[in-house]
């Protein structure tokens, strides 16, 4: 089982391990978020988010690298989710949370009318879900600090393997492929500065009628220096 986006291919461990690009694998054990929610294999965005960030086109391949046959039930299947990780984060399915994902017309054609399922020969792969073309997970509030967890991916997934004369193993092998996103910091708006006004030279009338004042009594020393002379 591998998970693709438009940037990164990942991989379920039991199946397939495939490097990635834009998802790192990690040990589970590196972060309280996944063995708190029974991840089997564990991935970190390299990409941190930002709020009113879309993650889209994304879609499974299902790799089948045993020897044996391997078949899964739709209504078994249970579709991924991005779960928030803070009450700083809110993440929203946009356009709507309806039908968000969708099976492949490759998938479909893997299906057995006598087993009832979908039949993935050994050694072969399918893509076999993927969202919906314009339809994405969006990060619609991020007060979460920089570099802290902010949503969880979840890709759960229930396989069965057939073994000898189309002998299905009862209990379904039960796998959480996770990816984990990190803040790329709230941002903060500043708040406006208050400065006080530099104070102007005052110009009202009463400055006028001193100006004129002193112009007076200039005039009149002047007038008497020449009298006398």
């Amino acid at each position: 089982m591998r998970i693709l986006s438009s940037v990164a291919i990942l991989s379920v461990a039991s199946l397939l391990v495939v490097p990635a690009f834009a998802y790192e694998e990690v040990e589970c054990a590196s972060d309280a978020v996944f063995s708190a929610n029974t991840c089997s294999q564990c991935f970190v965005e390299s990409d941190t988010k930002s709020e009113g960030d879309n993650i889209g086109l994304l879609s499974d391949l299902w790799v089948n690298n045993t020897t044996f046959d391997k078949i899964m039930y739709k209504e078994e299947q249970e579709m991924p989710e991005m779960l928030s990780l803070s009450a700083g984060a809110t993440w929203s399915q946009t356009p709507s949370g309806a039908d968000f994902w969708e099976y492949t017309d490759e998938f479909d054609a893997l299906y057995s009318e006598d087993e009832g399922g979908y039949i993935l020969p050994a050694g072969k792969e399918v893509t076999w879900l993927k969202s919906k073309l314009g339809y994405a997970y969006k990060l619609t509030k991020n007060e979460v600090a920089a570099n802290q967890n902010v949503g969880l991916l979840v890709y759960p997934v229930a396989i069965h393997n057939i073994i000898g004369e189309a002998e299905i193993t009862p209990d379904n092998e039960e796998h959480r492929e996770c990816v984990l996103f990190k803040s790329a910091g709230a941002e903060v708006t500043p708040e406006p500065t208050t400065e006080e006004p530099t104070e102007l030279p005052q110009t009202g009338p009463e400055n006028y009628l001193f100006l004129i004042l002193i112009a007076l009594i200039l005039a009149y020393g002047i007038s008497a220096m020449r009298r006398r002379s």
